[in-house]
C-alpha cells in the first residue's frame, strides 16, 4: 500500500525532561486508511499527533509526509481537538471556511466548499448560526468541517469525541465513517476508548510500556463493528488490546 506518512526513528525529549516521551517509534500510516492510536493516559499519543502534525519538534528522527520531512504546520494536515477550538466571533459557514480565508481562496469556492460540507455534516440549517447556540456534538461536526475544508492529505483526531455522551459519540462516528469513505479520505484518531479505537480503525496502533516495543500495529478484524452486537470473541480481542496497553 502506498505510504502517506512515515515515522522513522521518532524520539521526543520534553525541555528539562529526563526521558523521553516518545522513544525511538517507526510506523507508517497508509493512504487511504483510518489508524487508530490507543494507550494509557501520559503515554505520548497526542505528543505524537503534535509531533506529526508539526506543533513539536523531534529531538531525533523524523516524521515525512508523501516522503518530505514535516518541519511545520501546514493545510497538508487537519487536525481536530477535543475542545474543538472554533471561534465564537464568527458563524457555523465562517468558522468552516476559515483556513480557506486565511489561504486567500475566492469567495465563491469558499461557498461551493463550505456547502457541501454543511450538507455533509447535515447541519446545512445552522449555516447562519453562531457557535454558543450549537450542541456539543453539532460543534464537533462544525470542526470536523473546518479541517476537511483545505482537502488536507491526513485529518487528525485527537480525542475529539472523549467529552461527548455515548449517544452523541456514536452519530459523531457514523459521520467521521461516512465523509472517510465518500471523501477517500485518510484520518489518524487518537483516543483512550478501546471500544471506539476498534469501531473506528482498519488497524489499531497499540502504544505499550515496553521499551523494546513501544509501538504494536495490528490489523482489525472488527472495523465498523455495531458494538450492540459484539460476542465472545470480540471480547477476547479487546482484553487482549488491554493487556498490552497495560
Amino acid at each position: 500500500m502506498e505510504k502517506i506518512i512515515e515515522v522513522k526513528d521518532l524520539t521526543l525529549t520534553y525541555p528539562g525532561g529526563t526521558k523521553p516521551t516518545l522513544d525511538t517509534l517507526n510506523f507508517d500510516i497508509n493512504r487511504g486508511e483510518i489508524l487508530t492510536v490507543i494507550g494509557k493516559s501520559g503515554c505520548g499519543k497526542s505528543t505524537l499527533l503534535n509531533t506529526i502534525a508539526g506543533y513539536l519538534h523531534p529531538s531525533s528522527g523524523e516524521v515525512l509526509l508523501n516522503g518530505e520531512t514535516i518541519v511545520e504546520p501546514s493545510w497538508k494536515i487537519g487536525v481536530v481537538f477535543q475542545n474543538n477550538a472554533l471561534y465564537p466571533w464568527l458563524n457555523v459557514a465562517e468558522n468552516i471556511g476559515f483556513g480557506l480565508n486565511m489561504r486567500h481562496f475566492n469567495k465563491a469556492e469558499i461557498n461551493v466548499r463550505v456547502d457541501k460540507l454543511l450538507e455533509q455534516i447535515q447541519l446545512a440549517d445552522k449555516k447562519d448560526d453562531y457557535i454558543f447556540s450549537l450542541s456539543g456534538g453539532m460543534k464537533q461536526r462544525v470542526a470536523i468541517a473546518r479541517a476537511l475544508a483545505n482537502q488536507p492529505q491526513l485529518v487528525m483526531f485527537d480525542e475529539s469525541f472523549g467529552a461527548l455522551d455515548e449517544f452523541t459519540r456514536n452519530d459523531i462516528h457514523k459521520v467521521v465513517l461516512d465523509l472517510w469513505k465518500s471523501l477517500h479520505l485518510t484520518f489518524l484518531v487518537v483516543t483512550h476508548d478501546i471500544d471506539e479505537a476498534i469501531k473506528l480503525g482498519n488497524r489499531i496502533a497499540i502504544m505499550t510500556p515496553d521499551k523494546s516495543s513501544p509501538m504494536k500495529i495490528i490489523d482489525n478484524p472488527y472495523f465498523n463493528i455495531d458494538l450492540e452486537d459484539i460476542d465472545s470473541e470480540y471480547i477476547k480481542y479487546k482484553n487482549r488490546i488491554l493487556k498490552q496497553i497495560v
